[in-house]
């Protein structure tokens, strides 16, 4: 881990922290990122597809990341939860920013949320075309896991419908792990789509 100028100065005031006071200015902090985001991560720069994670969980973690590691400094007016909705806040702003600049435009990527595709998968193909093309795509999905029995798992859970969190805690990882694991999962099919275009 990396750490920030501040991180000193940030742990002497996260080390007088209970767990409890975590737990409360996190769910603060998410709370008031939902109230931000309502009605604004459907699609735009806010968006799972635009972001390649949950919105919430996103700038949420980002926010404890920065406080961590030092890269914010916790300025002593505010408290914990405070700070973190500060630190949430700018990277709003700046993903608005960086969404609608005209560089921002032009590199514009578009992620395909895997985890959404196995759910798509509940509901039948409106034609044998159309179900031909799923069954295509979840074949590519499975042979860029093989090998690798974490990405083999998590695959298996989602096409059991387990939500992340649960898929997350069985392969004993946090969510955000689990989110870079859904990236090199993605990285591969990419790989493999490229590869045989």
């Amino acid at each position: 881990m990396e750490v920030g100028k501040y991180y000193y100065g940030n742990q002497s005031k996260l080390s007088h922290l209970t767990d409890n006071d975590w737990k409360v200015a996190l769910a603060k902090c998410e709370e008031h990122i939902k109230w931000k985001l309502k009605q604004k991560t459907l699609s735009g720069a806010h968006a799972a597809a635009n972001l390649g994670a949950d919105p919430i969980e996103h700038y949420l973690g980002i926010a404890y990341e920065k406080v961590l590691t030092g890269e914010w400094e916790w300025k002593d007016e505010f408290t914990l939860s405070q700070q973190l909705i500060r630190i949430a806040d700018s990277y709003i702003s700046k993903e608005v920013v960086k969404a609608t600049s005209p560089k921002g435009q032009a590199l514009k990527i578009e992620y395909t949320d895997i985890e959404e595709e196995f759910y798509d998968l509940a509901e039948p193909p409106n034609d044998e075309n159309e179900n031909q093309q799923m069954d295509n795509r979840l074949k590519q999905i499975e042979d860029a896991a093989t090998g690798d029995e974490n990405l083999e798992f998590m695959i298996e859970g989602l096409k059991e419908g387990k939500k992340r969190s649960d898929i997350a805690e069985l392969l004993g990882i946090n969510v955000r792990q689990l989110d870079k694991l859904r990236e090199k999962l993605m990285r591969r099919v990419q790989k493999t789509q490229s590869s045989t275009n």
